[in-house]
């Protein structure tokens, strides 16, 4: 009896820290001069990020947080500059009762940079997006979609719980995620694109690439020379789309379905529906295409590379 009293108090209290009524919010506004070349360091215990490239030398810091009077009370943002090194911190502190009233609360983040600036980003509770930057771009969420579009350097993004999208990076990539798709476009470098529970399409990519799931489809369309092509998938579909001139050694195969080659293939060893070993084109980098519960094919992707 006394429990169910408690959690009677609980959703009560719930519910008032939900309405309307009390919701306020307030806002943060900063501005820095930089050099070009410096590094925004950006950490936040809540709210979603954006980050973006912009023509003048100063980096921009603007924040809104809304919710419930203790939320916005609570929740403190700091800015500071190191040199040419801009810091942004959102902190909480933690608390029993905004653990029932979270999703009423948020903050945005937005932040405007040089064009010619690194980016190290991450919340631990929301979306995160760093567009058109030149430098070095790291990005992490805990719990959002996280997307990179638009850059001129390397980019390492990952979230623990949502899709990664990266667009038109001239640099190598590295995007994983723990529970959602992974999507990779319009790349000239190394493609590294992971994830443990849906699928990943990686398009118009010029670089070696790596491509895995556990629990979905993989899709590796590859622009120009092969450069290796490692695809793996423990319950879906390896489709890989290369130029017919490409020269590669072909390692295909599948436990539970069959595999395909679209592209003359000289074959080593025994043919089989479930494998192919072979080369193409007299051989080259590897294009490594396996999967356990579906099918694989490998298929003209109806350009030359040269």
């Amino acid at each position: 009896m006394k429990h169910r009293v408690i959690l009677v108090i609980v959703a009560a209290l719930a519910s008032v820290l939900a309405l309307p009524g009390l919701a306020t919010d307030k806002k943060f506004d900063k501005t820095f001069t930089v050099s070009g070349g410096g590094t925004l360091h950006l950490e936040t215990d809540a709210g979603s990020v954006k980050v973006m490239g912009g023509s003048g030398n100063e980096v921009i810091v603007k924040v809104e947080i809304r919710g419930s009077d203790s939320f916005v009370k609570d929740f403190e943002v700091s800015a500071w500059q190191e040199g040419a090194n801009v810091y942004v911190k959102g902190e909480l502190p933690k608390s029993f009762w905004r653990m029932f009233s979270s999703s009423h609360q948020e903050a945005k983040f937005t932040v405007t940079v040089p064009g010619k600036y690194n980016i190290s980003a991450s919340t631990a509770g929301g979306d995160v997006l760093i567009t058109g930057v030149e430098g070095t771009v790291k990005g992490n969420t805990s719990g959002g979609d996280i997307a990179a579009t638009e850059v001129v350097g390397s980019v390492s993004v990952g979230t623990s719980g949502g899709d990664v999208e990266v667009k038109n990076v001239d640099g190598m990539v590295d995007a994983e995620t723990s529970g959602g798709d992974v999507m990779v476009s319009g790349v000239k470098g190394d493609v590294k694109a992971e994830t443990s529970g849906g699928n990943v399409k990686v398009d118009d990519v010029e670089g070696a690439v790596k491509a895995g799931t556990s629990g979905g489809n993989v899709l590796v369309v590859v622009r120009g020379g092969n450069k290796g092509v490692h695809a793996e998938t423990s319950g879906g579909n390896v489709e890989i789309a290369v130029g017919s001139d490409v020269s590669a050694n072909l390692d295909a195969a599948t436990s539970g379905g069959s595999v395909e080659c679209d592209i003359p293939v000289t074959v080593q060893g025994k043919v089989r529906e479930s494998s192919i070993k072979g080369t193409i084109n007299g051989g080259g980098p590897l294009i490594y295409a396996h999967t356990s519960g579906g099918n694989v094919r490998i298929r003209n992707a109806s350009f030359k590379t040269k």
